[in-house]
């Protein structure tokens, strides 16, 4: 495969997993509201899997690759893409407020989702066993949260019937699936190409793109001032990231891992997460400067990994 070819891999790759990751979410909170599902699990199981579901799919096709080091490199890039450039951006266009009972719950458990998987992956391996520990993790935190939350009054009004949406629902995550094997295999060229490591490759390109589509929706809802739903898609993708991704990853396949990211990029997603703690706790909400140093520090880290790399 030429570099040419690869490059317009990654482009199309690009395009329609934001094209379906947007039409999975919206066709799945209507299939969800037809079914009389409560608007929390919408938000969190929904929104926040839909729009996780490139980076599952990529590192999903990556793990059977037997290629772990990109599935590693995008759950943590796009980890790190989510609060440095997402959140960054979306508080430079408008101020985003945070609900401190989420700032104390939710946060938090992204920091505990980090620490585990780092526990876990300290001797190498991501594992089956790794793996399953991590899954397990993640159910047990969406039940967790769907108690906590309890009901709710909100509603998505449905435009299309059951079996439609059933349809467009099924018909996206097939679009998801086929657009991640593109991807890989245009990255992975594009790697070997320029001698670049597929880690480097996951936490910069593979994470940017396949974060797009929590960017244009971040920023769609901040100039509407929508802010939970920010917020909160953020938390739960990057939940779904550490614990689903990973999860998914190892129990598909064992797989040895560079245990740099451990000193690396976990303490830079641990970084950008804490400061989203404080910020949420003790100023309520992320105004223009937060999102100025955000976005600072986020491409700060690019341009290490670029100048490491080279």
């Amino acid at each position: 495969m030429s570099i040419f070819v690869a490059v317009a891999l990654v482009l199309v790759g690009f395009v329609l997993l934001i094209w379906s990751a947007d039409v999975l979410v919206d066709n799945a909170s209507e299939l969800a509201s037809n079914l009389g599902v409560s608007t929390f699990l919408i938000g969190i199981v929904i929104v926040g899997f839909g729009t996780s579901a490139p980076e599952l799919f990529v590192s999903a096709m990556a793990a059977m690759e037997d290629k772990g080091n990109l599935a590693l490199g995008n759950a943590l890039g796009s980890n790190i893409t989510n609060i440095g450039l997402v959140l960054g951006a979306a508080a430079v266009v408008g101020f985003l407020s945070v609900d401190k009972i989420v700032a104390k719950r939710d946060i938090p458990m992204v920091i505990v989702a980090g620490i585990v998987s780092v526990a876990l992956l300290i001797d190498g391996t991501l594992s089956g066993i790794d793996g399953l520990v991590l899954l397990a993790l993640l159910v047990a935190y969406l039940v967790y949260s769907a108690k906590a939350a309890g009901g709710s009054t909100e509603e998505v009004i449905p435009e299309k019937s059951t079996a439609l949406s059933a349809a467009w629902t099924i018909g996206s995550i097939i679009v998801l699936m086929g657009a991640s094997r593109i991807l890989v295999e245009g990255a992975v060229t594009i790697a070997t190409f320029f001698n670049v490591s597929e880690l480097l490759i996951g936490l910069t390109i593979v994470a940017i793109g396949t974060s797009l589509p929590e960017l244009a929706a971040a920023i769609a809802a901040a100039k509407k001032g929508v802010h939970e739903m920010i917020i909160g898609n953020i938390i739960g993708s990057n939940v779904f990231n550490t614990l689903g991704v990973l999860g998914l990853t190892g129990a598909l396949r064992e797989t040895g891992i560079d245990t740099g990211v451990l000193w690396r990029d976990f303490p830079v997603m641990f970084a950008f997460t804490i400061f989203m703690l404080i910020v949420g706790l003790y100023k309520g909400g992320f105004g223009r400067r937060e999102g100025i140093l955000l976005l600072i520090g986020y491409f700060s880290y690019l341009g290490f990994l670029i100048i490491s790399a080279t």
